[in-house]
């Protein structure tokens, strides 16, 4: 298998599986089949490219992007994923919902990291 292809398939299952987990233990979040499917997909798709924004704008400060920037990360993407998906497919609700489901999906992302250290670097990020 192409290792992006790979590597994007391997980020949809780790996000699926920590946003399931999230709205089966937080009782204010709440989620739909469709907008399951829905969210999953964008939220990955926010989480790439939030990242990738992120990283070249804070190059130099990489270790504390990885701790600090990846909860604002997740946290961003998730705020835009309930914005963006309707109200009655994905839905979180109240402060300490928002913080254990952005630390839970968190978490997930830095499982994901560990467990995808063969993708693909970034273009222009290869020396030759």
């Amino acid at each position: 298998m192409n290792p992006l292809l790979k590597s994007i398939a391997l980020a949809v299952l780790v996000n699926a599986v920590m946003l399931a987990i999230a709205a089966f233990l937080f009782g204010n979040f709440t989620i739909t089949t469709a907008g399951f499917a829905i969210a999953v997909v964008l939220f990955t798709l926010l989480t790439v490219v939030l990242k990738e924004l992120v990283l070249g704008l804070v190059k130099s400060f990489v270790r504390a992007y990885t701790v600090v920037g990846g909860l604002i990360l997740t946290w961003v993407a998730l705020m835009l994923t309930d914005l963006i998906v309707p109200m009655d497919g994905f839905h979180i609700d109240g402060v300490w919902t928002w913080i254990g489901v952005t630390v839970l999906v968190w978490a997930g992302a830095i499982a994901y990291g560990e467990v995808d250290k063969k993708a693909p670097e970034p273009r222009g990020a290869t020396g030759g």
